[in-house]
């Protein structure tokens, strides 16, 4: 159920048909995903009937129904991600940003968790690009750990900080995300709770914590460097407005992104500053505001390494793919190094399928694996460590003992009763 007062602050926006915008927030949220595109190049492999490719994405597609993904083995293998529609826009602006930064960008995302804005960015950056994405919840930056590395670009680094950790690191980034936290009203009809804890106040508190990061964001974004600025919101006071004040205090400068019309992306609802809007009674989505600037200037020197202290400093949660691990057991009083292979490894886009001996499995053994439980491979199976492959993508490692084999799934990461 909708709040009175939230359908009445609607009426706020100018040449919005409330009517239509509400009465869309009463129908079934479309279902979409993100193909991985360094691991997949045809969706069909998927096995998902009744495709329909994202207009403003593509790598996105909609689906008619919403299966249960979690017993799709390709997803654990980070092959796609689900993400509601209009949030993939982002491939698109860093795809259309990308002729604007230097060739290796060192890229920021600032309030990343769970993972769909950076992995969005990861499809459009080139390899060389360094990717830091952070998320000030410690719990949400575990499940943030977990899906980057699942979509297995090496080099990633997670954070868990406040956004001023980085304003005080200086301007070294070359662009930077800010998926805001905010009042989440275009997300009511996927989330009831975001219906529930709607409150004049709680526009106003975000509006607050939203230009704090966006200043924090200008900080650390390198002159000549690009700002990407999105909420999932519809109010003027956490979108036009905070465009507002980092246009007019922050000192930067508007991109026009000059996107095609037959998207049906809706422009600003006010002011002079181009934008883009998603709203749900016109486009297949969920409502998503986003803005793009720049920081006048060009570029300092010196940036590597203040990339590199940053880096050092901050104790990333990971840095890269972890490949090995190394246990160190004692055998008659000596020790003896054994190298581990991890699995997250296994799932990297670059991992040297060579390297290895590789079982293929069908769908119910892949999900045991999944579920971190120990299994017989085929006799002619080499001992030692396996990759397990499903439909002949990389799903992590076991140690064969020839009678069964130790599942080295991250325990972590299985799948419990649904």
């Amino acid at each position: 159920m909708l709040k009175p007062e939230f359908i009445a602050s609607l009426k706020e926006i100018e040449g919005l048909d409330v009517e239509a915008l509400v009465e869309s927030l009463g129908v079934r949220p479309e279902t979409s995903i993100r193909i991985n595109r360094r691991k997949l190049d045809d969706p069909a492999v998927l096995g998902y009937d009744g495709l329909q490719p994202v207009p403003w994405c593509g790598s996105g597609f909609y689906l008619p129904d919403r299966p249960v993904f979690t017993l799709n083995p390709l997803f654990h293998a980070g092959l796609f991600y689900v993400q509601e529609a209009s949030s993939m826009i982002h491939e698109t602006i860093v795809g259309r940003v990308l002729p604007m930064l230097p060739p290796s960008p060192r890229v920021l995302d600032l309030c990343a968790a769970p993972g769909g804005k950076t992995t969005a960015a990861m499809n459009a950056l080139p390899d060389t690009a360094t990717v830091i994405a952070n998320e000030i919840m410690p719990k949400r930056a575990k499940i943030l750990r977990e899906n980057l590395m699942k979509w297995g670009v090496p080099g990633t680094v997670v954070t868990s900080v406040d956004t001023g950790v980085f304003a005080s690191g200086g301007p070294i980034f070359d662009l930077v995300i800010s998926d805001a936290p905010c009042s989440g009203e275009g997300m009511m009809r996927k989330d009831e709770a975001a219906a529930a804890q709607w409150t004049e106040g709680l526009v106003a508190a975000c509006e607050t914590l939203q230009r704090k990061i966006l200043a924090d964001a200008v900080e650390a974004l390198a002159p000549g460097g690009i700002l990407i600025y999105s909420t999932c919101t519809f109010n003027t006071r956490e979108n036009e407005g905070n465009l507002r004040f980092a246009m007019e205090n922050l000192g930067l400068e508007a991109v026009d992104l000059k996107l095609p019309p037959e998207w049906g992306i809706s422009p600003q609802a006010s002011g002079p500053y181009p934008a883009l809007r998603f709203m749900p009674h016109v486009t297949r989505g969920e409502g998503l505001f986003a803005a793009v600037m720049r920081k006048p200037g060009a570029a300092p020197a010196g940036k590597i390494q203040a990339v590199s202290r940053l880096k050092a400093s901050l104790r990333p949660l990971m840095d890269g793919i972890p490949r090995t691990e190394t246990l160190r057991p004692k055998r008659d009083g000596k020790k003896e190094g054994i190298e581990i292979p991890r699995s997250e490894w296994a799932l990297a886009y670059d991992f040297p399928r060579n390297r290895y001996p590789e079982a293929e499995v069908g769908e119910a053994a892949a999900l045991s694996y999944l579920r971190h439980e120990s299994m017989v491979l085929p006799p002619e199976t080499p001992r030692g460590f396996v990759v397990i492959t499903y439909k002949g993508y990389p799903l992590g490692f076991v140690k064969n003992l020839g009678t069964r084999a130790n599942n080295l799934y991250p325990a972590e990461w299985k799948i419990r009763n649904l």
